[in-house]
């Protein structure tokens, strides 16, 4: 069932501006503050939407990797229930084609992935294969998509409150593992929270948290329960594009306002892209519409999502709402450049 309209504003505004205050909010949405505090708190109660922090991937910072797994005959629920207990593994989907299951990675270095966490899945005694795809470049992740529901000039003011990432290759604040952990489980911590979690003044951990903002070492998501989006049905494509025509492609994907990723992949493709769709139908349409953008496009893969268990560590629901709980993040240090 999608959210009332004011609730998906609400969403709306804080995909734009994940820590806006609410009476900056109020001022750019022309409502109540209190009335927007109570109404988030509902949704987030009803784990219907929250908002979260992850390690920042972008530009040379950072690795993102996907992992496909195919499970042992019988075994896939101890799997599931195995890997999304792993703090160092971020989201768990069920697939419906090839892979039992796709797994998402977020590490620091190359290295961390291949030191700490390839051998956590390979070492599992309920899977049979694997098939590792590293992401080389990235176009679009789940922190810019964006529900449109705003008008333009409700969008341009909220713009404004938006913190960017204007040193992307700084370096990471003193106290950052802490930080990230807070910010994963509430990215609306305030600095008083961070300040406890950390041990410093909340004067001081609202500038390191500033600093890991706009070094992009952090990334702040608002996420909305699928069920709810209107869209509830997600597909991953792979796709071989000619390098003349990729920027083509990545343009008209863009266009798409519930992509959630698109990135240029290692592999026997080099390309892959994930759309929250409403129908099965669409997904004819999306493959359409990319051929004539990128005539030389071939589809070698297409899968649909049967089931997401964990998002950026966050435990979802059957209905994919959160659960609550959250599987913190480890972040260790060993290999770091």
């Amino acid at each position: 069932m999608e959210l009332p309209v004011e609730d998906l504003e609400l969403v709306h505004a804080l995909q734009i501006a994940p820590r806006a205050t609410w009476t900056q909010l109020g001022a750019a949405l022309r409502r109540h503050p209190t009335t927007l505090a109570a109404r988030w708190e509902r949704l987030r109660a009803d784990g219907r939407a929250w908002v979260t922090g992850h390690l920042g991937i972008s530009g040379a910072q950072g690795c993102s990797t996907f992992i496909g797994l195919e499970c042992r005959p019988g075994r896939r629920a101890e799997v599931l229930e195995r890997l999304c207990a792993a703090p160092e593994i971020d989201s768990v989907e069920e697939s419906a084609r090839a892979w039992d299951l796709r797994l998402t990675v977020l590490t620091h270095t190359w290295q961390q992935m291949a030191s700490h966490v390839l051998p956590l899945v390979r070492a599992d005694p309920g899977i049979l294969r694997t098939q590792v795809t590293v992401l080389t470049r990235l176009y679009a992740t789940g922190s810019t998509w964006r529900l449109d529901v705003l008008s333009p000039e409700q969008q341009r003011r909220v713009s404004a409150l938006r913190l960017e990432a204007l040193r992307p290759h700084g370096t990471p604040p003193p106290c950052f593992e802490e930080i990230s952990a807070v910010l994963q489980a509430d990215g609306r911590a305030t600095a008083a929270e961070i300040a406890a979690a950390t041990g410093t003044h909340p004067t001081t951990a609202a500038r390191h948290l500033r600093q890991a903002i706009e070094t992009g070492s952090i990334a702040l998501r608002c996420e909305l329960a699928q069920e709810h989006s209107g869209y509830p049905l997600s597909c991953q494509w792979y796709v071989r594009v000619p390098p003349a025509q990729l920027e083509a492609a990545v343009r008209h994907l863009r266009s798409h306002r519930t992509l959630r990723l698109c990135a240029s992949t290692t592999g026997d493709t080099n390309l892959t892209f994930l759309l929250w769709l409403r129908t099965p139908g669409d997904i004819l349409d999306i493959e359409a519409g990319l051929q004539t953008a990128a005539p030389g496009i071939q589809v070698v893969e297409s899968d649909v999502g049967v089931r997401t268990h964990k998002r950026m560590g966050w435990m979802l629901n059957h209905d994919s709402t959160a659960t609550g709980k959250v599987v913190v993040k480890n972040n260790p240090t060993t290999g770091q450049s």
